[in-house]
């Protein structure tokens, strides 16, 4: 039986510039040792703020106003930045949709990778290159593990430097991996080769993985649940495919029902009407109310909260009916 990793229980992030608004509200999911769930939604939903702040890798503008984030059976978002310093990287990891960014261009990536094994471990630098070389081989460098050690950032392809981002996410066998749209900027070709990279780290390390996405198809085929997101809050959480044959929220369905693989050729694409809301927006009820097609007067009026629904955990009032799907 699958133990549970990670809880997070009502997280609310508030920016803190001039501002000052709460811009992601009411989070609460959890995450098992070994399982991958999907955070999906519209840019401006707030998956990447969610992921981050479990990191605390949230921008100075940012913080965390309540809400607890209990991961490997401890509350880390009481965590000093020295304390996560000693799990960040080590149990807990991520890797970023363009990684060579984050590398120094000065150092050879190998190095790199060898300094995060060092950080958390009384280890070589022998015993750490030998590691280096052999996750390298893990990552699908089976032939050049010595080669793609000595090359600089810059010298790396776009899939390449994705491989040495997962590396360097893995290097300490991490319990939860945070993956951030790892595969938005590559071709198909090579985004399977990453999709099938991660799931066998996974295996390999029984890592739980947490894979933000708006590509819908990509979470469909890689998670066990998702979580759909919109405006800052959590609409929809269930077991991805449940998720994908039938939708409960009337914005899932609006995304689902977007996709390009349900149209024949020549056919015109369903497009949800509107936009999500700015900041400026004044919403007395529901956020997604503007656009929902199923709105009452109760959804523009009231809040909703997000709350237990056959299989799903929803936060709408007029949910969808299987039937309604068929």
């Amino acid at each position: 039986m699958k133990m549970e990793l990670l809880k997070i229980e009502n997280l609310a992030i508030e920016e803190i510039s001039k501002i000052k608004r709460i811009v992601v509200d009411e989070i609460n999911f959890t995450l098992k040792s070994g399982e991958t769930l999907g955070i999906v939604g519209e840019s401006g939903s707030g998956k990447t703020v969610t992921a981050m702040s479990i990191l605390k890798l949230l921008s100075n503008d940012l913080k965390v106003s309540k809400g607890k984030i209990i991961f490997d059976g401890e509350d880390i978002s009481t965590f000093s930045e020295e304390e996560m310093e000693k799990i960040r990287g080590n149990k807990l990891s991520v890797v970023f949709q363009n990684p060579i960014s984050s590398l120094n261009p000065l150092m050879k990536v190998g190095k790199q990778i060898s300094e995060v094994i060092e950080r958390h471990n009384e280890i070589s630098k022998e015993e750490a290159k030998n590691q280096v070389l052999e996750i390298l081989k893990d990552v699908g460098f089976e032939e050049e593990a010595e080669e793609i050690y000595n090359r600089y950032p810059h010298e790396l392809s776009g899939g390449q430097g994705q491989r040495i981002g997962i590396a360097m996410a893995v290097a300490n066998k991490p319990k939860l991996i945070i993956a951030d749209e790892p595969t938005t900027a590559l071709d198909k070709h090579i985004q399977e080769q990453i999709l099938e990279l991660l799931k066998s780290i996974q295996k390999k390390y029984n890592s739980a993985i947490i894979f933000i996405s708006h590509d819908l198809g990509i979470v469909r085929r890689i998670t066990d649940r998702a979580v759909v997101m919109y405006f800052g809050q959590i609409v929809e959480i269930g077991e991805t495919q449940e998720i994908f044959k039938n939708p409960k929220h009337p914005y899932t369905k609006g995304l689902l029902d977007s996709l390009p693989e349900n149209f024949r050729r020549g056919e015109r694409i369903k497009v949800m009407k509107g936009t999500i809301p700015s900041i400026n927006d004044k919403i007395e009820g529901c956020f997604f109310s503007p656009r929902c097609p199923r709105a009452t007067e109760k959804c523009r009026k009231e809040r909703i909260k997000l709350e237990k629904f056959e299989d799903r955990i929803i936060r709408c009032i007029n949910p969808l009916k299987e039937v309604e799907n068929d």
